[in-house]
Order: C-alpha cells, then sequence, then structure tokens
C-alpha cells in the first residue's frame, strides 16, 4: 500500500500515545501478565517501547555492542533494564519520546509504525485490549513484513497461501485464501500465531497457532 498520504511519524506519535494512555489503565497484575512475545511480560514490552522511541543512531550502535553484539539479545537487555522502572515512569518517557524517529539504517520509516503496532498488540491482546490504529496504519506495512517476515521475525506463517485484507485494498500470495483486517495479517507476517483464531478463510487451516 502507498505510504504518499500517510504521514508515517505522526500515526507512529500517536499510537505511542495511545498505548501509553492503555498502560496506565492497566492493574499490576496486568503489568506483570505474559505478552505475546515469549519471554517478555508486558512490562518488558512497553521498555522495548520505550527504548526505541527515544533511540538515536549513535544510542542503538552504543546499545548493540554493549549488549553482546547480536541485536536481539541487546534490544531484549535493554527491554529488560527498562522494565525494572515504574511502568507510571516508563509511560511518561514514551509520551516525551513520543516523535522519536529511530529507525533501522537502510529500512523504510513505516518499520517504526509496524513496531508499534505489533508490540503493542503484544502487550494488550493477552488482555483482551488493542492497539488497532487506522487500516492504514497496518496497510502501510504490509508489504515490507512481507519482504523482510523470515528474516526479521522468523517467520513460519503465512507460506503458500494468499493474504487479503477486509478492511482496505491489498492481497498478496497465491493459494487457499487467509482473510483478516489489515492490523492482524500484520500481526500473522511477524509470527504471532495467537492471531489465527482473529483470521478466516479455507488458507487458516495450516497456519497453526497457540
Amino acid at each position: 500500500m502507498s505510504t504518499a498520504r500517510l504521514d508515517v511519524w505522526a500515526r507512529v506519535r500517536a499510537l505511542r500515545l495511545a498505548f501509553a494512555d492503555q498502560v496506565d489503565a492497566l492493574g499490576d497484575d496486568e503489568i506483570h501478565a505474559a505478552s505475546w512475545c515469549e519471554g517478555w511480560r508486558v512490562r518488558e514490552v512497553l521498555g522495548h517501547l520505550v527504548h526505541l522511541a527515544e533511540a538515536t543512531q549513535a544510542s542503538m550502535a552504543r546499545d548493540v555492542v554493549h549488549g553482546g553484539v547480536l541485536p536481539d539479545r541487546a534490544l531484549d537487555r535493554c527491554a529488560r533494564r527498562l522494565a525494572e522502572r515504574p511502568p507510571v515512569e516508563l509511560t511518561s518517557r514514551l509520551r516525551a519520546a513520543a516523535d522519536g524517529r529511530f529507525h533501522v539504517l537502510g529500512s523504510p520509516s513505516v518499520v517504526a509504525l509496524g513496531e508499534v503496532l505489533v508490540h503493542g498488540n503484544d502487550a494488550l491482546r493477552p488482555l483482551d485490549r488493542a492497539l488497532d490504529g487506522e487500516p492504514a496504519d497496518a496497510g502501510a506495512v504490509l508489504d515490507v513484513y512481507l519482504r523482510i517476515g523470515r528474516l526479521a521475525f522468523h517467520r513460519r506463517q503465512a507460506r503458500g497461501v494468499r493474504l487479503a485484507a477486509d478492511d482496505l485494498a491489498w492481497a498478496a500470495g497465491s493459494g487457499p485464501e487467509v482473510r483478516g483486517r489489515a492490523v492482524d495479517l500484520l500481526l500473522l507476517l511477524a509470527n504471532r500465531p495467537q492471531v489465527v483464531p482473529a483470521l478466516r478463510g479455507p488458507g487458516t487451516a495450516g497456519l497453526g497457532g497457540r
């Protein structure tokens, strides 16, 4: 989907603020609840989103080097370190950094939009909440995640099926159809099999889930 008419960074800001508001409304037990991101509770997901919002290219390079070179390991350590802070402090920091524009060099800016949508839902979906945004938000990221999913998310889902969005004009792939909202297809491409029950169509039979 074209991003020509989408102000990516305005949408990133709006979703960060919306996520902070939802986290502020959670109870203590919910803050400690398991997320869809394996090994992370809601508070680690919050820490991760704060880390990304506050990051610069220089600070991220330092974090990766100090975290053990492997990017995934470094991001995990940063998320866990920040998760030790009070949630109200972290939501305040997320609001203050809502205009942050970090994304990996060489990647399109919509990757930052995908990070907020995917990780926001990692935290909220298990609590019967959601960070859905507008269909165009997820639609702007779908093609990018389709290209990078196997590398970035070790994706096992969405092979040999046709993905089709209900709420905007987007489809990709061939085979039995998997249909759903753009944000749910995005979560599938980000290797979140927990979203499969929100999808429909003959192609869902081969997607698995948890």
